[in-house]
């Protein structure tokens, strides 16, 4: 089971390794993570997502809410993020997280995450990219997860 946040969805869509991602996973997200995504329903990463949604790739779950206060007073994240640990505590799993405080409280708390990067590793590490894709999409990521370099450069070197 993976547990997402909006952000990673997001990043895989824009550099197109989504559904390619999506093959024989089993994703969850809260509906207020869908609702995060579709706030802007006409961009190209948000029909994606949506389209994966209603394809049953990407399951949309209730969350109980009532715990999330706790958590933002913990961390400064977006109420999406802390849903996501929510629904990750019901659900286990490993969450799927390129926000920094969402990062820090799964390195606190032992959870297993992946970001962005490393699902283009992993796809690449599969067969299911060739290198020269899987280095195009890292740079792409790069670009639009505003990583820093050596996290860039660790995850570029993995795919070499």
């Amino acid at each position: 089971m993976i547990v997402s946040n909006a952000s990673t969805l997001i990043l895989l869509a824009k550099v197109t390794v989504l559904r390619t991602f999506l093959e024989n996973k089993r994703v969850s997200i809260p509906r207020i993570v869908e609702e995060e995504i579709l706030v802007k329903k006409e961009l190209f990463d948000a029909k994606l997502i949506q389209k994966a949604i209603g394809d049953g790739l990407i399951k949309v779950k209730r969350t109980d809410t009532s715990t999330v206060g706790e958590i933002l007073l913990d961390f400064r994240m977006d109420v999406g993020e802390a849903a996501t640990y929510v629904l990750w505590k019901k659900e286990g799993g490993v969450i799927l997280a390129d926000d920094r405080e969402l990062i820090k409280l799964c390195k606190i708390e032992g959870i297993e995450f992946l970001n962005a990067l490393a699902v283009v590793v992993r796809l690449f590490e599969q067969k299911k990219l060739t290198k020269e894709a899987a280095i195009e999409k890292l740079k792409k990521l790069k670009f639009y997860g505003r990583y820093a370099q050596h996290v860039y450069e660790y995850y570029a070197s993995q795919v070499i």
